[in-house]
């Protein structure tokens, strides 16, 4: 009979709403959120990205990314410019400020990881992202 308490979706639902949580509050010490530090690691990541590929990244609609890099203008932490080449396609770069944010904040990311991975070796971690990807996988083929 089916249980719901045994159900994977559950199960990682359950778990990523806690660690997102968990890291959300972290954050909001540093006054910023999650979503808003994960844009600000891929932004500076990828010098230039586009709105659409920050989009996929995030696995996010390209609607709310444009109106969180509309907040993050105001902040003065990314600037948006046409591409030169296909005016079509919107560009993405940080700020000085946007650049000073992200290195202060990207310890804050890994020191989290090193939290929520405690007391796990390596090799259970790459079973757990294996195992993750193969689900990811079979969920969308």
């Amino acid at each position: 009979m089916f249980n719901l308490k045994d159900c994977i979706g559950f199960i990682t639902n359950t778990a990523s709403k806690k660690i997102s949580d968990a890291f959300n509050a972290r954050l909001r010490e540093n006054n910023i959120t999650r979503v808003k530090w994960i844009a600000l690691f891929f932004i500076g990541q990828e010098k230039n990205i586009s709105q659409k590929e920050l989009a996929q990244k995030m696995n996010a609609n390209e609607s709310s990314i444009a109106r969180l890099l509309e907040r993050m203008e105001k902040d003065d932490l990314c600037v948006r410019t046409r591409d030169t080449s296909d005016r079509r396609i919107i560009r993405i770069s940080l700020t000085p400020k946007g650049e000073q944010l992200r290195s202060e904040l990207l310890p804050l990311g890994q020191d989290f990881h090193e939290d929520a991975t405690k007391d796990i070796s390596p090799a259970e971690l790459e079973i757990f992202k294996n195992v993750l990807e193969k689900m990811v996988s079979n969920l969308t083929k």
